[in-house]
């Protein structure tokens, strides 16, 4: 068995595991109906949104209570990105745009994020 060691911080590792998430997430929603597939205008795809935010997450996570980035969906199915903050102040408000490349922007209130302990070293 191979086994391969990768030391990031608390954050990145956060960042990381939101991203496959709402990656695995985006791409099972490819199973829905779709505006192409209702003869509407179609939407990029989930490597397009993930390349976006990955081209913005340095600038994002260098705002102050900037907890961590995520693809996410609307209500309408829509993808966007979302900006996790430990809580909304006039700085976040002012510093994060709304769209990024054409995709909204969506600031969710999620408290501090903590690493859980490594049960492993134990």
């Amino acid at each position: 068995m191979l086994r391969v060691t990768i030391h990031m911080t608390p954050v990145l590792t956060l960042v990381l595991v939101l991203s496959i998430v709402c990656g695995v997430l985006a791409l099972s929603a490819g199973c829905r109906k779709t505006p192409e597939r209702e003869g509407g205008a179609p939407r990029m795809s989930t490597a397009e949104i993930i390349r976006v935010m990955d081209a913005h997450v340095q600038e994002l996570m260098a705002v102050p209570g900037v907890v961590g980035v995520a693809v996410g969906a609307l209500e309408n199915n829509e993808p966007c990105i979302k900006v996790l903050v430990a809580k909304r102040t006039p700085e976040v408000r002012k510093r994060i745009p709304r769209t990024l490349e054409g995709y909204q922007v969506v600031v969710e209130v999620t408290g501090e994020i903590r690493a859980m302990p490594d049960s492993a070293k134990e």
